[in-house]
């Protein structure tokens, strides 16, 4: 028994979204915990150090998801957080986004609306 649960860190502000994947992430054994502002959910990253911090784009502004990601990444005390970007911000402004060094560095970036399934093998191939 002695392993713990991995940890996933949901930061999107649907909260109807944030509570769908909650369910399916707890349902595969993961702890969640939720922010919903890109803020919060840089102050409860470096509070609870995650396993895997699943955010949204667009919160508030268009880049706040995109500022929180190189947040996240420049992060020291971070450094073993994996990424994943899940947005619909490439059908907001018709436009391709994926991860690079400096202006996503993000380990997997997925498009809304995507399947239960689908979200969940990107997750468990994110975190291995």
């Amino acid at each position: 028994m002695g392993t713990r649960a991995k940890t996933i860190l949901l930061v999107d502000d649907d909260r109807v979204h944030v509570a769908t994947n909650r369910l399916l992430f707890e349902k595969a054994g993961y702890s969640v915990s939720a922010a919903y502002d890109a803020e919060s959910g840089l102050e409860v990253a470096r509070a609870e150090k995650p396993d895997l911090v699943v955010l949204d784009v667009i919160m508030g502004s268009p880049e706040a998801g995109f500022e929180l990601c190189r947040a996240l990444r420049a992060d020291k005390s971070l450094k073993g957080t994996r990424l994943l970007v899940l947005t619909a911000v490439a059908q907001e402004f018709q436009m391709a986004f994926e991860p690079d060094g400096m202006w996503l560095p993000a380990d997997g970036f997925l498009e809304k609306p995507i399947e239960p399934d689908a979200l969940l093998a990107e997750v468990e191939q994110i975190l291995g």
